[in-house]
């Protein structure tokens, strides 16, 4: 009896571990301006953006290509959208010259609001849509 609930344990943990991998995937966006996400000023630059919503909780790694500097950040709403026409993007809302990442399109059809700083009253802001490339679904 020991040794199945051994085997049972490891399966469990495998089946975990393959749900996690299977929710990941990564995109590739060149951003043209720094931005601010989860507190931190990010410069300009290509980023990897890797995506994992495996267990139903999306969690997002941003990953600036030329310096390595990372950032991770946890998104606070998600939005369902057609599978088949959400193309994979970075949309920054900016005020002045400065400009914060709002929400991130996956590629997998949804998409997910990310925290900003607050902004002045009365400051005028724009959005800024970056499109990504898919780099990899698993």
């Amino acid at each position: 009896m020991k040794n199945l609930t051994t085997k049972m344990m490891i399966a469990a943990a495998a089946l975990v571990v393959a749900a996690g991998v299977a929710g990941a995937q990564t995109i590739k966006a060149e951003v043209p301006f720094g931005f601010r996400v989860a507190g931190t000023v990010m410069p300009a630059g290509s980023y990897r953006v890797n995506a994992n919503t495996s267990a139903g909780v999306a969690l997002f790694t941003l990953t600036n290509e030329d310096t390595h500097h990372s950032i991770m950040t946890l998104p606070y709403a998600h939005n369902i959208q057609n599978k088949g026409e959400t193309a994979a993007s970075l949309t920054f809302e900016c005020s002045g010259s400065t400009c914060a990442l709002v929400s991130l399109a996956p590629g997998s059809g949804d998409s997910y609001k990310i925290w900003k700083p607050k902004m002045e009253k009365g400051e005028d802001s724009r959005l800024a849509v970056i499109r990504a490339v898919l780099v990899n679904a698993r």
